[in-house]
């Protein structure tokens, strides 16, 4: 079977706290985790960051806007995860923002799925970036980097 699909279908993460002289960051991230090779059919990292305060403030969200945010993941793991078209790999929450990392083989219809989710009264405030990254090097040079993780 397909290490990706094996991942998913396991479904287990694991949950951390990294703290700095001025911020804490939460990262939850999902088990096991794989890289090189192990990863054929999602090779573009998209990222959705939701900004909830000012930039470099190291604010964790109030809870308003942590209760809008799980309801925002919960619509778009299932938009993105029903059919494993796209599968997560992390969640950030540091400095005024929660970030949500997906790889995926089509960025394309990602951006569909979420434009067909339903919304609130206002559209979410999301950014949205995706890199071809088929190894999956941001996951662990940029993320688990820090949690002195190695896959």
């Amino acid at each position: 079977m397909n290490p990706v699909l094996e991942m998913i279908e396991g479904d287990m993460a694991s949950f951390a706290e990294v703290a700095t002289d001025d911020a804490v960051a939460l990262i939850r991230y999902r088990l096991p985790i794989l890289g090189g090779v192990e990863v054929p059919g999602y090779s573009w990292r998209l990222a959705v960051l939701w900004p909830y305060a000012e930039p470099e403030s190291g604010a964790l969200p109030t809870r308003q806007a942590n209760e809008a945010m799980d309801v925002f993941e919960d619509r778009i793991f299932e938009a993105f995860g029903h059919d494993n078209h796209a599968v997560w790999v992390a969640v950030l929450t540091f400095d005024g923002a929660r970030q949500w990392v997906f790889y995926t083989n089509d960025v394309a219809e990602c951006g569909r799925r979420l434009a067909a989710m339903p919304q609130e009264d206002e559209p979410y405030p999301i950014e949205m970036e995706a890199d071809e990254d088929p190894t999956w090097d941001y996951l662990r040079e940029s993320i688990l980097c820090f949690l002195k993780i190695e896959a």
